[in-house]
């Protein structure tokens, strides 16, 4: 079962689509955190970056760093 820290004031429907892209691409990271970045959901875990960027309710690009 992942423990994610997700921020409140994220758009539901995103954190829904990251968690599943997460899970999907990424089964082994259990924790990790979701919070606002410039124009995307931010997800960080141990030395790891994520960004995610969304149009049309879809992600539309994932920016590893």
């Amino acid at each position: 079962m992942p423990n994610i820290t997700i921020k409140p004031n994220l758009n539901p429907l995103e954190v829904i689509l990251v968690e599943e892209y997460m899970t999907r691409h990424w089964p082994k990271v259990t924790h990790y955190t979701m919070t606002e970045g410039n124009d995307c959901v931010w997800v960080y875990y141990s030395n790891m970056n994520l960004y995610f960027v969304f149009r049309d309710g879809r992600i539309i690009d994932v920016q590893i760093d």
